[in-house]
């Protein structure tokens, strides 16, 4: 793949272009990128053809009218932080004492100058090709709408061993919400990381952003209850009954979470690679401070953001949406949302030889004769209660299951 392109090449791109030939066949037969195609011919409907024929200065002559000091701490900070792109290295210089009152170049300037050294010095690892994404369920058109939560699974770090990261985003302008570390071992779950902990972390960041209308997951048995779906977790319910409407992403398709994968390799780049940090309380406070500086003194490369810094592009972001605090959350709750939400279930489930099914975790006697037959259970939601019945619709039985209570989902009652 040609990587660097002639004037001459470009124009032939463009000529061929509106000649009718798609960026793709251009592409392969001029055995070049398609990225690097599609890139000039957008620069040309940006620039016309002056676009074409701009210089690119590459390599130390970038920073050439800089001061040395610019030049030795730029290269200095991304050996140390080989996933600070140019916004964050700017930032950082911007914050170092020994460049005060030093002119700092623009981003393009820095990451010309950086471009040489990232192969050589094994700045930056080599990455696959970009593959066309998935368009999502239902395009956001303001912040707050919907949020999305995923695990960054284990992360090694030289100080500290193995480390998972909770986090949490908004969808729309792709900020960091919320991150918390774990310590993890050894490839196993976080130990005492349960759905309550994730409600205590959903509680906090509530508290500070407000409800948002949605939330998306992928499907982690930690917030599902089951990974297949057999049952909505306790979790779930609790979103529901607060008027959050969980959505659930497609079995092995992350990229339906696009959005906090992405935030998931931010932070890896930007916090864990080349962390010096010996505690989790050092790894959080460098998370948190990360985050500060994405929301209110970096650009945003986020499409809605418009290269804007976040905080400036969408000021409502600071605003809660829809207020919630942990003495008003009772009074949101709502358990009528929970029981409309479970009448949209429906369950199957084999009678075993004991004449039991299993729903919720627990075994619920029916009748021995009905062993090995398939029953189907659905929710009431004016008695409140869970009704089984036969395949040909004859009851067989009504239970109620303090698991859908409101002192059990709010966490009031742990039993």
């Amino acid at each position: 793949m040609t990587k660097v392109t002639t004037v001459a090449q470009r124009v032939a791109m463009i000529e061929r272009h509106q000649q009718g030939e798609s960026l793709g066949k251009i592409a392969s037969e001029m055995k070049m990128n398609l990225y690097t195609v599609r890139k000039w011919w957008r620069r040309y409907q940006r620039q016309g053809w002056s676009g074409l024929q701009a210089p690119r200065v590459q390599g130390k002559q970038a920073l050439a009218a800089f001061a040395p000091q610019v030049r030795y701490v730029a290269l200095r900070l991304k050996r140390q932080h080989p996933g600070w792109g140019p916004d964050v290295l700017l930032l950082q210089m911007s914050r170092r004492p020994s460049l005060a009152g030093l002119r700092l170049p623009k981003r393009s300037t820095l990451a010309a100058y950086l471009q040489p050294y990232l192969g050589r010095l094994r700045l930056r690892p080599p990455r696959s090709v970009r593959r066309p994404q998935p368009a999502p369920v239902a395009a956001t058109d303001q912040v707050h709408q919907r949020w999305q939560m995923d695990y960054k699974g284990d992360t090694a770090l030289a100080g500290l061993g193995l480390v998972q990261a909770w986090n949490l985003c908004e969808e729309h302008s792709g900020i960091p919400l919320a991150t918390v570390i774990y310590a993890s071992q050894q490839g196993r779950p976080t130990r005492g990381v349960t759905f309550r902990t994730i409600q205590a972390n959903l509680r906090q960041a509530f508290c500070r952003w407000g409800l948002p209308d949605q939330l998306r997951m992928d499907r982690d048995a930690t917030w599902l209850g089951s990974s297949r779906l057999e049952w909505p977790g306790t979790l779930l319910l609790w979103l529901v009954g607060l008027g959050v409407q969980p959505i659930i992403n497609r079995p092995f398709r992350p990229t339906d979470n696009g959005v906090v994968e992405r935030l998931n390799r931010t932070w890896y780049e930007q916090v864990a690679l080349g962390s010096q940090a010996q505690t989790v309380a050092e790894l959080q406070a460098a998370t948190e401070q990360a985050w500060h500086d994405r929301r209110t003194g970096l650009p945003s490369h986020n499409r809605h953001c418009l290269g804007a810094i976040p905080w400036q592009r969408f000021p409502q972001l600071q605003e809660p949406r829809r207020p919630f605090s942990l003495a008003s959350e009772a009074q949101l709750f709502a358990i009528e949302k929970v029981h409309s939400y479970l009448a949209g279930w429906r369950w199957l489930r084999k009678v075993d030889k004991t004449g039991c099914i299993s729903l919720v975790n627990r075994n619920f006697l029916l009748a021995r004769h009905l062993a090995g037959q398939t029953v189907r259970v659905t929710f009431d939601p004016v008695a409140a209660d869970f009704v089984i019945r036969q395949l040909d619709d004859g009851l067989i039985h009504r239970l109620s299951l303090a698991a859908i209570s409101p002192a059990f989902i709010l966490g009031l009652d742990s039993s």
